[in-house]
């Protein structure tokens, strides 16, 4: 063989090498894009999580008896807290007695489909024999029958709840030191201290958490705090992957050792198996047995290794952390869609309100793109004007005030302004009723309606953000209606011009019947006159015969 043959085979080799390494490299790479697309297929998609509804009341304004210090403010932030969770929140404050039975059942229409409920009070109750009730803030109770009318029976939350199979968690903070037990006491033997133990027994799933003892009084904690109970509750019910009988081990454990062993919560459970308030998500791997069929061979898919388990307070924490270093007004926007009401989220509304209008007006209008793209900021590009950037953040601060019967009497509304709101509440579409100088059953409805649609927390009362994002929304049409108002009412006279005589009976006397009949009426008339004429003369004749005749006599 020569050398030119040789190296004629060399080249031959190489190429048919490379011929056989691309061929290769392309059965791979289909292999990997059947591989990612089996895998889309194998992993399961995440399900939606069950449906979770909870009722958080808190009552503390009431009317005949001292105002309690802190059931609103526990309230408010287990509803924040359940929020975190994932719960839908129906909540409600300082609620009067027909506001408390609507609230249920809301609560009972949103529960229908949902996996689980939970009931959180804080406020009055009390127990009378085997019942306990929950106590509005208007309550005047006088006798033992007043209960059945004017206090919700627990039994009623009760019922709703256990209508489906569901896990059902009922929370009661409400067996504070009560006057109504000692205006009852002296007319009612069956009257309590506290309330009474419910029996769980006779229906699985359910779950119910006193904040002491039966027949005991728990503590309403430090003045601009938490009660002990709930205090110790926020600490632990959003730990993860911990079942809610634990957490109440839990609180039970740090309230007697803070109450320095004076009070010690209370449950009764029949839950079977474990519920856990904060769940994790995983991931599960992929099975390694599942194998795609290759045109040269079977190729194995990976293992898809679960991911990092981080709880809800955690993601918080990290999420404020990298806005925080970031320390842009996108970065503390996106921790706030997030985190509507995280543990830094007041921090965040202050940044973004200081940061976000000197951003906005450093840029010029025609470059502000530009100019944002230029500093790397996507997200200042996307920024609104400082007009929008302003209502946003007062929206958000409208929404996280709880209008209350306090709130309300802070504001010292007069009578001409609380005409005015009602006034602004019907400009914008809602149904106060009549005007009045005060606010009455109708009224409060449209307020709670109007807060619905705001996002705002439906209390009826108002707050004072509340008040100006009322007027601000409803200010062009009630200037309009002012303006409309104040036009001058003119009067308008009609005066008829007079008309042209007419002829009696025109319009009748085409009627040949009706022209006979006037026939005869104007010669009945005529022959009257003569008759009567005829009369004169004739009496004048005969009168005058006679008084001849007479005259003679008497002459004679």
């Amino acid at each position: 063989m020569t050398f030119a043959s040789l190296g004629l085979a060399f080249r031959a080799r190489i190429t048919a090498a490379r011929a056989t390494a691309a061929r290769a490299c392309a059965l791979g790479a289909v292999a990997a894009m059947v591989g990612v697309a089996v895998m889309a297929s194998v992993l399961p998609a995440q399900a939606a999580p069950d449906r979770r509804v909870a009722l958080v009341i808190g009552n503390s304004a009431y009317t005949a008896v001292p105002r309690l210090a802190n059931p609103q403010r526990d309230a408010t932030a287990i509803s924040a807290s359940l929020k975190r969770l994932g719960f839908e929140v129906v909540e409600g404050y300082d609620l009067k007695m027909d506001e408390m039975t609507g609230i249920v059942r809301e609560f009972a229409q949103k529960l229908d489909g949902a996996k689980a409920g939970v009931v959180y009070y804080a406020g009055h109750g009390i127990a009378v024999g085997d019942e306990n009730y929950l106590i509005p803030v208007d309550a005047s109770l006088k006798s033992e029958a007043d209960l059945d009318f004017r206090a919700v029976n627990v039994q009623l939350i009760l019922r709703q709840m256990q209508r489906d199979e569901r896990v059902n968690i009922l929370i009661l903070d409400a067996c504070r030191d009560n006057p109504f037990t000692t205006q009852l006491a002296a007319k009612s033997r069956s009257v309590a201290r506290g309330l009474t133990a419910i029996d769980t027994q006779t229906a699985s799933g359910i779950l119910i958490a006193f904040a002491t003892d039966p027949r005991s009084t728990a503590l309403d904690g430090e003045k601009d705090g938490n009660s002990p109970f709930t205090s110790a509750l926020l600490k632990h019910i959003e730990t993860p992957e911990v079942s809610i009988t634990t957490v109440m081990d839990r609180v039970r454990a740090d309230v007697w050792e803070n109450t320095g062993k004076k009070q010690k919560p209370w449950t009764n459970s029949s839950i079977i198996g474990e519920f856990k308030m904060n769940p994790t998500l995983k991931l599960a791997a992929v099975d390694p047995s599942v194998t795609i069929k290759a045109i040269d061979g079977a190729v194995p898919v990976p293992t898809t290794p679960a991911p990092v388990n981080l709880d809800r307070a955690q993601m918080d924490v990290r999420m404020w952390e990298t806005a925080e270093r970031g320390n842009s007004p996108g970065d503390y926007k996106a921790y706030l869609e997030a985190f509507p009401t995280g543990q830094f989220a007041a921090f965040a509304k202050n940044r973004l309100a200081r940061l976000e209008p000197v951003a906005v007006a450093a840029l010029p209008a025609a470059t502000a793109g530009a100019a944002a793209a230029v500093a790397g900021g996507a997200a200042i590009a996307a920024l609104p004007s400082s007009r929008e950037t302003g209502k946003a953040i007062a929206d958000e601060a409208m929404k996280t005030e709880i209008g209350s019967a306090e709130t309300e009497k802070e504001l010292k509304l007069s009578a001409a302004e609380r005409r005015e709101l009602q006034k602004r509440l019907t400009l914008s579409g809602f149904k106060p009723g009549k005007l009045s100088a005060n606010f009455g059953p109708s009224q409060r409805a449209a307020i709670k309606e109007w807060q619905t649609t705001r996002g705002a927390a439906s209390t009826g009362f108002f707050a004072p953000m509340q008040v100006k994002a009322l007027r601000a929304q409803s200010e062009p049409a009630y200037q309009r209606a002012l303006a409309e108002e104040a036009k001058p009412v003119t009067r308008t006279r009609t005066v008829r011009e007079p008309s042209e005589p007419r002829a009696r009976g025109v319009a009748y006397e085409r009627d040949p019947v009706i022209r006979r009949d006037l026939a005869r009426e104007r010669a009945g008339q005529g022959s009257g006159a003569g008759s009567a004429a005829g009369a004169a003369v004739f009496g004048g004749v005969v009168g005058g015969v006679l008084g001849g005749v007479l005259g003679g006599r008497f002459r004679r």
